[in-house]
């Protein structure tokens, strides 16, 4: 599991004085970028147009309670591979007191960007996500409320 810490800025609120809804999600990239990053990824090189790429193919999330300017959220995030050419990140977004106030999910699937043919995951990727202990997943819409 990684662990990525954030404070609420006004510019991810909406007009109600809340986090917009996808904004979250990009909360969510920000710690898979900062979690590439401190296993040593590059990712101005990892993210550019390169002979590979790695677009998110689905994206979800459900919102237990809102994020409003100045809150510190913690962002836990555990990668889990799903095949030899894509994997899934589940995001659990916590406010300073632990109470949960959103889960998310994301899957991203390796691709050749001159083919658009799927590919295997890139050496790097691979090890980075070989960190964790491998799993079945649990579909975020089987997680309850607390």
């Amino acid at each position: 599991m990684s662990h990525y810490c954030r404070t609420i800025r006004f510019q991810d609120t909406d007009a109600a004085g809340v986090v917009y809804f996808a904004q979250v999600l990009s909360l969510c990239h920000e710690a898979y970028e900062a979690s590439l990053q401190q296993f040593g990824i590059d990712v101005s090189t990892f993210f550019s147009r390169g002979a590979i790429a790695v677009p998110i193919t689905h994206a979800e999330a459900d919102f237990r309670r809102p994020l409003m300017c100045g809150d510190i959220v913690n962002i836990q995030l555990t990668p889990r591979s799903m095949s030899p050419h894509s994997f899934q990140i589940e995001y659990e977004v916590s406010l300073a007191s632990g109470k949960v106030a959103a889960i998310a999910q994301t899957h991203h699937i390796c691709i050749d960007t001159t083919t658009r043919q799927r590919c295997l995951l890139m050496p790097e990727l691979t090890q980075w996500l070989q960190q964790w202990p491998a799993s079945v997943a649990v579909p975020i819409a089987a997680n309850q409320p607390d």
